[in-house]
């Protein structure tokens, strides 16, 4: 499948709303562009879009999944979302500035968000898509995409507050997110970007749950600071309660920081790699038995 870099304003296609199954009108419309058609062609509202074997690679690439074990695009609780049940392969995200199609390694290496390889019989969590042109990668394919939104939503901005929760397309309970500050994923991203030790302490710290294995538990924290030779026992300790007064302003936030972290993607299987990579690293240049003793020796009061 051999894809280029489709004109974003494409006159036939840009009817800015479009109506569900029920009538009611949607937050945008969501294309995809098809190289055999050489054109931008509307994803339903009402049925999942599978990134599978044959649109990706008209079948080609056998190590890619059919539907349903792959990632898609679906319409749900009034947004569209990128969600992924691929078992082998991650799913890269990354804003599409405009020019060539770039390699699928520049896609990955440039993206937002990664939706981690899931495993059996589990769905990582779905990022919800903002507008403007974007593309995806799923091994060695990328795949261009654009989200039209209209100028003013269509239901009241309070329409998902209250006490019930929304369901994603498959009935999975999603946490509604509305006491999160605007400014809290810039701070924490740019908080990260300068201090690398805390996002590879943070990544190591809750890799179950950037692999999404079931009923995830953080790893001790005295784990991650022989493997990554920080300074104290209390180091972890300290990131997170500093992440937690970035965020909401105050401490008492412990449970949601996983949850907070994962869901904006300032923590993606890239970093856990890079992480795990300098924990191996370190215990095989002996770092990690000097931090053991220094730790286990340390003088009182020191």
């Amino acid at each position: 499948m051999d894809l280029f870099h489709p004109p974003y304003n494409s006159p036939h296609t840009l009817s800015g709303r479009s109506t569900d199954e029920t009538g009611s009108v949607t937050t945008g419309e969501l294309f995809i562009w098809s190289s055999a058609r050489s054109e931008w062609v509307s994803c339903p509202p009402d049925e999942i879009t599978w990134l599978d074997r044959r649109l990706l690679s008209d079948n080609e690439d056998l190590t890619l999944h059919r539907a349903p074990r792959c990632a898609g695009f679906r319409y749900v609780q009034h947004r569209w979302e990128l969600f992924s049940r691929d078992t082998t392969y991650r799913v890269y995200l990354a804003p599409h500035g405009g020019g060539s199609l770039p390699r699928a390694e520049l896609v990955q290496r440039a993206a937002r968000h990664v939706l981690p390889a899931a495993p059996a019989r589990y769905e990582a969590q779905p990022v919800p898509l903002e507008a403007g042109a974007w593309l995806v990668s799923i091994g060695a394919w990328v795949l261009p995409f654009r989200l039209d939104l209209p100028a003013s939503p269509p239901w009241p901005p309070d329409a998902l507050d209250g006490d019930q929760q929304p369901l994603t397309g498959d009935g999975t309970v999603q946490a509604a997110r509305r006491d999160d500050p605007p400014d809290a994923v810039a701070h924490v991203r740019s908080y990260f970007e300068r201090n690398a030790t805390a996002r590879m302490a943070m990544a190591y710290y809750y890799q179950q749950y950037i692999l999404g294995l079931p009923a995830p538990h953080p790893v001790p924290m005295m784990d991650v600071v022989i493997a990554l030779d920080l300074t104290g026992e209390g180091t972890v300790s300290d990131y997170k309660k500093l992440l937690q007064s970035f965020i909401w302003k105050e401490r008492g936030h412990a449970r949601d920081l996983a949850d907070f972290l994962l869901s904006h993607a300032l923590l993606t299987p890239a970093d856990l790699d890079e992480a795990r990579r300098i924990a191996a690293d370190n215990e095989r240049s002996g770092v990690c038995e000097q931090a053991r003793q220094r730790l286990r020796y340390r003088p009182k009061g020191t």
